[in-house]
């Protein structure tokens, strides 16, 4: 099948519209956060936030600040590189390529993972994230023998 479109890889985001000002926001405040400073989760998400993603659910903004606590308490960096993004009114999907760095996942070397991520706002705050990425990629794939494991059952899935 032969198209005239633009493959994905040629596909040039300084084209797009520009992202509104929460989504800048949110992206931006995911870049620098860390353990000291989760505080910065109230500046992006209502108090009344969903999160889900492949390992939990989580409720209220008390508990997802909870989350992230447990979370970075082995990163020791975490990076997201927004690749695209579509808005509608409140709604929002975001595409992302995370690269983190975490103390007990592959001897503290860094790990690449794309995913996506669906957002709702109201008043420029998430009151819904739901989170879609490879969490076999992320965390078991890199633990020793685990990963050796989990690989040789994906190439064989695959062939």
């Amino acid at each position: 099948m032969t198209s005239n479109a633009e493959s994905i890889d040629e596909y040039d985001m300084t084209e797009k519209a520009p992202a509104p000002q929460w989504l800048t926001d949110y992206v931006g405040t995911y870049n620098i956060l860390n353990a000291g400073n989760l505080h910065l989760l109230r500046n992006i998400y209502s108090d009344n936030a969903v999160f889900i993603d492949p390992l939990s659910r989580v409720e209220g903004l008390k508990a997802l600040t909870e989350y992230f606590e447990h979370l970075y308490v082995n990163l020791t960096s975490c990076h997201f590189e927004l690749t695209d993004y579509i808005c509608d009114g409140n709604d929002a999907a975001i595409y992302w390529t995370m690269t983190v760095n975490h103390k007990k996942l592959k001897s503290g070397k860094s790990i690449t993972l794309e995913g996506h991520s669906k957002l709702i706002q109201i008043d420029g705050k998430v009151t819904f994230q739901r989170d879609y990425f490879d969490a076999g990629a992320m965390i078991y794939e890199n633990i020793p023998v685990v990963g050796g494991l989990v690989r040789f059952v994906k190439s064989k899935a695959g062939a």
